[in-house]
Formats: structure tokens, C-alpha cells, sequence
């Protein structure tokens, strides 16, 4: 379901789909995270904070939903915060790839991370 949103329409940066066929290798466990908070950088402490199981994924498609105008500065500390938590072999996920919806709850920005293990 989540794959589905990842690469459905509305994206604000529009998914490739080399990324699903990476994603989708063979013999691989997926697990999803939702996280929902009141701003992105939260979303993003809570996901390296709370789920270290993301320091052993093989690939990660995240989605970012807005609650409305979308500050794209936000966006890049979310993936900043990210990148500098997650040191082990981050550069090397296949894929590592997110897009941005503007559809949350209204006061809430959401996180969904798909991890391939």
C-alpha cells in the first residue's frame, strides 16, 4: 500500500521507477514506519531515534506528507538529519529516494519510511 502512495500521483518530486526495481530485489524483508509530529525535523529525529533497525537497511523510499505550503528548506534538514544519523553505509542504500505530498492532517507532518532489509 505505502509502495503505491510512493509512486502515485501527486508527488511534488516524481518518483523514478528504477527505484522500484532496485527496491524490490530479490529476497528481501520490508518493514514501514509512519511517523506523524509537528514539524519534519522532529519526523526525522524520531525515525533515527526511535527505529535504529534503519542503520541495517539495504534501501529507503521515504515520503513526506505536508499539511500545507511546503518550505522546501524544511525538507532538506528532515534529509540532512537523516543522512548525518544513519553513517552506516547511508551513501550506499539501493534505493535512497523521497518525494513530498501535500495531503496530511491539518497541524501534523508525517513521515513514512519503507525500509528493505
Amino acid at each position: 500500500m505505502e509502495l503505491m502512495a510512493f509512486f502515485g500521483e501527486g508527488a511534488r518530486i516524481v518518483p523514478n521507477l528504477q527505484d522500484l526495481r532496485e527496491f524490490l530485489a530479490p529476497r528481501r524483508l520490508y518493514k514501514v514506519v509512519k511517523i506523524s509530529e509537528s514539524s519534519f525535523e522532529k519526523c526525522a529525529y524520531a525515525l533515527v531515534d526511535n527505529f535504529p533497525e534503519c542503520t541495517r537497511a539495504l534501501g529507503m523510499l521515504r515520503y513526506y506528507r505536508s499539511p500545507g505550503e511546503v518550505y522546501w528548506e524544511d525538507i532538506e534538514r528532515a534529509e540532512n538529519i537523516i543522512a548525518e544519523s544513519l553513517t552506516m553505509d547511508v551513501y550506499g542504500w539501493e534505493p535512497d529516494a523521497f518525494t513530498l505530498f501535500e495531503t496530511a492532517e491539518p497541524g501534523h507532518y508525517e513521515l513514512v519510511a519503507i525500509l528493505a532489509f
